[in-house]
């Protein structure tokens, strides 16, 4: 019985090990892509961008604000002769012709950014950064909870010695 608790206790340890490590690569993925995004900003190569096609992303819930979003496709010959279209997102308003400047590094004009002011880190980076560190936090709460129980009812269980014969002078008999 208590064997199985152990089990038990190590599939639920794993499970958090997994939330934490999923947790960690996430905030690893957006401090990776933001990072990229101001190295772009800082050191990419300027370039003259046409603007290909312009529309606005709605995004809306049913009890909060409506937000826009600005996205562009533009495209703009690369240093090295390459033809270029871009997905790209501005804050300023485009329409289809206008000339935009764009910054991208040598070795991936494919991610090419907008040349405007940083926008800063934002609020959704915010609450996305910090709900990571809480799923990250639950996860080695759930693990340190389950590798603990499988301790200490895997310390308990049978341990596959010899069962020791029951003592003749203690049974009574008729």
């Amino acid at each position: 019985m208590f064997a199985v608790g152990g089990a038990f206790g190590v599939v639920f340890g794993c499970v958090g090990l997994l939330f934490a490590v999923v947790g960690i690569g996430a905030l690893v993925w957006v401090v990776r892509k933001v990072s990229e995004h101001k190295r772009t900003l800082r050191e990419g190569v300027m370039a003259q961008a046409r603007c290909l096609e312009a529309y606005v992303v709605r995004t809306h819930r049913s009890d909060g604000p409506v937000h826009h979003q600005r996205r562009l496709i533009v495209g703009f010959r690369a240093g090295d002769g390459r033809d270029v279209r871009v997905r790209v997102t501005s804050q300023q308003p485009y329409v289809t012709g206008d000339p935009v400047a764009v910054r991208y590094l040598a070795n991936r004009p494919e991610r090419a950014v907008v040349d405007e002011a940083p926008t800063g880190i934002g609020a959704v980076s915010c609450l996305f950064g910090g709900a990571m560190v809480v799923f990250t936090c639950v996860g080695l709460f759930f693990a340190a909870i389950g590798f603990g129980a499988a301790v200490f009812l895997g310390a308990s269980a049978d341990d596959g010695g010899p069962v020791p014969l029951p003592d003749p002078y203690l049974t009574a008999g008729p």
